[in-house]
């Protein structure tokens, strides 16, 4: 029975959520109602980076923040919308967001929240949002200079192209327990590296100049993995709200050293050594 239930801790804490989700879209009921006053003076934001860079660890800790609602990755897929529970979900709200995505932003992902909530934003990679019908949103985010950016980066982009690859074999995007999991030996090739790695630099250089105009920190993956409430107590201050504990609800997918991890490494590692790139072989 204790198997089927899971452990004690895990259910005060499954009891907990539901009871604050609860709680929470019954104030947004309240407030769209016209039965309870809300705001829409709160920090509006976005996580701004590509996939495998910790941006699902960000976002997992903002909302582990009573005052922080964070969005996941609205506008990644036109036709299959990553919905988020804290969104209105109807035909109606699919709608608006595939014909009228700046409407949208405006009426429904920064709408009025209840008085308690400080910061809303959501994750946005740099090739998201780039179909006809959503180009419009990057004009209309660089345009808002209230919006803040946290632009969130992994030093290795080694480690990040092989996260990628595992993530597609596995189809595991996101980790929600601890126990480590053994993943066998990939195999990597020198030209699909060599194309993340230069993809991933040039993305970065010209969305940092896209939001030269705009507050912007960066977030480094490195740090927030080995120390995220030291990181995180940055991350609060520049988005206004009071400084909490905030606590992970996702895990790393895979551990251990690089040349266990990918199969032609010492290939590899041979082909980048002497270039830009041989730091990311770095042990």
């Amino acid at each position: 029975m204790k198997d089927l239930l899971g452990n004690p801790h895990q259910i005060r804490s499954k009891v907990s959520n539901l009871r604050d989700r609860f709680v929470f879209n019954s104030r947004n009921f309240a407030i769209s109602s016209g039965l309870m006053g809300g705001h829409s003076d709160y920090v509006k934001f976005i996580i701004l980076g590509r996939s495998r860079t910790g941006s699902t660890l960000l976002r997992s800790l903002l909302n582990s923040h009573s005052q922080i609602v964070t969005y996941n990755e609205i506008f990644r897929n036109y036709n299959e919308p990553l919905w988020d529970a804290n969104l209105p979900k109807s035909t109606k709200t699919l709608a608006l967001m595939q014909e009228r995505p700046l409407e949208f932003l405006e009426s429904t992902a920064f709408r009025p929240f209840p008085r308690h909530i400080s910061a809303v934003g959501f994750k946005l990679f740099y090739y998201h949002a780039h179909n006809e019908a959503w180009m419009p949103i990057w004009s209309y985010l660089k345009d808002r200079k209230d919006l803040k950016i946290i632009h969130i980066k992994r030093k290795n982009i080694l480690k990040t192209h092989l996260s990628h690859k595992r993530a597609l074999d596995n189809h595991t995007w996101v980790k929600t327990s601890a126990p480590i999991q053994k993943n066998a030996a990939m195999t990597l090739t020198y030209e699909e590296c060599l194309k993340s790695f230069q993809g991933t630099i040039a993305w970065e250089k010209e969305y940092d100049e896209f939001f030269k105009d705009h507050e912007m920190i960066e977030v480094v993956y490195e740090n927030l993995a080995k120390d995220f409430q030291t990181e995180m107590q940055y991350v609060q201050q520049f988005l206004e709200v009071d400084s909490k504990p905030l606590k992970p609800a996702t895990f790393k997918q895979s551990h251990g050293k690089l040349s266990a991890q990918i199969a032609n490494y010492d290939e590899i590692k041979a082909r980048f050594m002497g270039t830009l790139w041989e730091k990311f072989f770095e042990e």
